[in-house]
C-alpha cells in the first residue's frame, strides 16, 4: 500500500477517546497519539510506526520526550486498508487502538523497558475459504490487526470492493 495522499491532513487532530482528549502529530515514522490538555497527565506517548510499503504497524508505547524510544505494545499488524481513505475513517482506526491501549497501558506511569512484557495480543481469525470458481483458496481474517469487526480477504473482489466497510462474498459467507 502506499502512503495515502491525504495521511499529513491528520496532523494536528484532536479526537475524544472516553473522558481525554488526544492529539495526533504526523512524524517521520508515522504519527504520535499525544494528551491534550485534561486532569491526568501522560509520561507516555503512543507511537504508531506506519510501514507503507510492508501494509503494516506497530504501536510502541514512547516515553514523554525521549522521542521514539519505547516498548512495543503490538508489531506487524497490518493496516486495514478501508481505515485508511478518509480522514474520519483514519480517526475510527486511530480511536479504536486507543481504546485498546487505555485499556490494558497506564499512560500515566513510566515504564520504558516493558518491552515484551504485555499481555495484549492481537486476536486475528483466520479461515480458508474455497473460491466458487476454480480451485482457489482465499484466506479471510476476522479481527484485523485485532480489531474486533474488521474483515479482511485475500481475494480480488475484495481489494477492489467499493462498499464501506470493504467486503466480499468470502467474507459474507462467514460474517452471518
Amino acid at each position: 500500500m502506499r502512503k495515502p495522499e491525504n495521511f499529513h491532513k491528520i496532523d494536528n487532530q484532536t479526537l475524544k477517546i472516553g473522558s481525554q482528549i488526544v492529539m495526533i502529530d504526523v512524524c517521520k515514522e508515522g504519527f504520535f497519539v499525544t494528551q491534550n490538555g485534561g486532569n491526568n497527565h501522560w509520561n507516555n506517548v503512543i507511537l504508531f510506526e506506519m510501514d507503507w510499503e510492508k501494509d503494516q504497524y506497530n504501536i510502541k508505547i514512547c516515553v514523554l520526550g525521549e522521542g521514539t524510544d519505547g516498548w512495543y505494545l503490538h508489531e506487524k499488524l497490518p493496516i486495514p486498508k478501508s481505515l485508511m481513505r478518509t480522514i474520519s475513517s483514519f480517526k475510527e482506526f486511530v480511536v479504536a487502538n486507543m481504546v485498546d491501549v487505555t485499556a490494558h497501558v497506564d499512560l500515566t506511569n513510566i515504564e520504558p523497558y516493558m518491552a515484551g512484557e504485555t499481555n495484549i495480543d492481537a486476536v486475528e481469525i483466520k479461515h480458508n475459504v474455497q473460491s466458487s470458481s476454480g480451485p482457489i483458496t482465499y484466506i479471510v481474517t476476522e479481527n484485523t490487526g485485532g480489531i474486533a469487526g474488521e474483515w479482511n480477504c485475500t481475494c480480488p473482489a475484495y481489494q477492489y470492493s467499493k462498499e464501506l466497510p470493504q467486503t466480499c462474498k468470502h467474507i459474507k459467507s462467514i460474517n452471518t
